[in-house]
């Protein structure tokens, strides 16, 4: 519905700016490392998202594609809303939660304010294989080099080593053993056995 407002900043408040558009005031609620970044009277054009619930309509706004694209990644994940996404934004750069999240890293994920390492794991089975857009060259924010096919491999093995029940740290650390001491060439199942093996 509404894809982006520009005008000029009027108010900034810890999580919200205001921008004036044509004489109209837009409230948009923002992360705080976007509000720190707005400048009262400086023009700027901000990316949209409008959350409708029962009993509101709140337009979120967004300084680039990336930081968007990940806001509605994180409201895919089972129990997270746009305040809590907005949230997660404001305590961690993009560029760094999704890291965190392709690397399995739930230490640097419970560093966020509001996360447990319940919701860590959530986010990193959840949202691994829904990243794409953020990686590949010309995606929004093309911010990371594209995983190799050994990596892509070793994050398959990964995730089915956590649907299996093992946590995602020593899931990455089964896989990464299993192809080592395989190879990229082995069988998946022999992979997978392999890893269990080291799992339990």
């Amino acid at each position: 519905m509404y894809e982006y407002l520009q005008g000029r900043i009027d108010e900034v408040g810890a999580a919200w700016v205001i921008v004036d558009v044509g004489g109209v005031g837009w409230h948009l609620s923002v992360s705080g490392r976007c509000a720190a970044a707005m400048e009262i009277g400086s023009e700027q054009r901000l990316l949209v998202h409008l959350a409708v619930s029962e009993t509101s309509q709140v337009l979120y706004g967004f300084e680039n594609g990336t930081e968007r694209a990940l806001f509605r990644r994180l409201l895919q994940v089972n129990g997270i809303g746009p305040s809590s996404a907005i949230g997660l934004l404001s305590s961690l750069p993009p560029d760094e939660m999704v890291r965190a999240i392709l690397d399995g890293d739930t230490k640097r994920l419970t560093a966020m304010k509001g996360v447990g390492k319940k919701t860590a794991e959530r986010l990193i089975v959840e949202l691994r294989d829904h990243l794409e857009d953020l990686v590949q060259p010309g995606g929004a924010g093309s911010l990371f080099t594209p995983p190799t096919k050994a990596t892509a491999s070793t994050s398959d093995l990964e995730r089915v080593l956590v649907e299996l029940g093992a946590s995602p740290a020593l899931a990455e650390t089964s896989a990464r053993a299993a192809y080592e001491k395989l190879g990229a060439s082995a069988d998946f199942q022999e992979l997978l056995r392999f890893a269990l093996a080291s799992t339990s």
